[in-house]
């Protein structure tokens, strides 16, 4: 292990992971670019720049970039979005590269998905590598690939070029900064906020019975920052929790923590994609030395707290 970096550039510093990621790290990294396409200022970081610009910094030699930007899922538009989604990752991924090696930087780490898994693999396992000749979940194809490509591109840039890629694939990170519009929100931020809504009842659209692997921000950033004393070292990582929760467990713990008697109502039982998403950790925790990560219940409580006030 090597000491922490003098910079780190953070691509994707305005989103969810990014924030989360860039307050973490302040105090800790003397030097905290946070990137974004608009280069507004981010709490915690030294500067900020736009994405197309980022060609014009003047970075130390020791520099380490954390790509966590990607196009978030519109369910408005959810045909046109599956395009979107799958060219906008790429070019955020290409130009991320080319930066790199234009500006001699030589140590990258990613936000990478378990979506990248074939299919019908049970459990994901990141020690197994991902056969690409076998499909993703239909539901979720053109993001998949665009984080395979993701997974790819880093291979190549390592072979060729020396730049080394620690991606990290994430099962379903929620925590503070999250969206505030349930038509882009993922399903436990959407979960909150409906909880938080007024109603009689609360609804589950979908079947209740399927099950995710929720992981908490705060350990998606710890994790990372663990990573940057890395050096050298090329691969994938899952980055879950290690367990799995229903949807209808989910519910019924955001509304125990509210102390909410609402009556939970789920009319679809019908399964649209994998029931079951379960995924391994144990070459994570061993890499970075994790013992435990944040249970459901004590990652809700901030994650309330912090809707409650984002909303008012």
């Amino acid at each position: 292990m090597h000491a922490l970096p003098q910079a780190v550039v953070v691509i994707g510093a305005t989103g969810f992971v990014g924030r989360n990621l860039v307050g973490h790290l302040a105090g800790r990294v003397p030097e905290i670019v946070a990137v974004s396409p608009s280069g507004r200022p981010v709490e915690g970081a030294t500067r900020t720049s736009r994405f197309d610009e980022i060609d014009g910094l003047t970075l130390p030699g020791d520099t380490v970039v954390i790509n966590v930007a990607a196009q978030r899922y519109d369910a408005d538009r959810f045909e046109t979005a599956q395009s979107d989604l799958l060219t906008g990752n790429v070019e955020i991924v290409n130009r991320v590269y080319r930066f790199c090696l234009v500006k001699g930087i030589r140590e990258v780490r990613v936000a990478s998905s378990v979506a990248v898994y074939p299919a019908a693999c049970d459990p994901l396992d990141d020690a197994v590598p991902v056969d690409l000749n076998t499909a993703p979940n239909p539901n979720e194809a053109f993001y998949a690939w665009s984080k395979r490509w993701g997974e790819m591109v880093a291979s190549l840039h390592a072979q060729r070029y020396g730049i080394h890629t620690v991606s990290f694939r994430l099962s379903n990170p929620y925590g503070p900064h999250d969206s505030t519009d349930p038509r882009k929100a993922h399903v436990l931020p959407a979960f909150v906020m409906r909880a938080l809504a007024p109603g009689d009842a609360f609804e589950i659209k979908g079947n209740p019975l399927v099950e995710r692997d929720f992981i908490y921000v705060g350990d998606v950033v710890d994790v990372m920052s663990r990573s940057l004393a890395m050096r050298g070292v090329d691969g994938a990582f899952n980055l879950c929790r290690g367990e799995t929760t229903t949807l209808l467990d989910l519910a019924r713990t955001i509304l125990a923590i509210l102390d909410s008697d609402r009556p939970i109502h789920a009319p679809d039982t019908a399964t649209h994609g994998v029931l079951a998403r379960r995924s391994t950790n144990a070459r994570l925790r061993e890499a970075f030395g994790i013992e435990t990560f944040t249970g459901l219940a004590d990652g809700l409580r901030p994650t309330i707290d912090w809707y409650r006030h984002a909303r008012t």
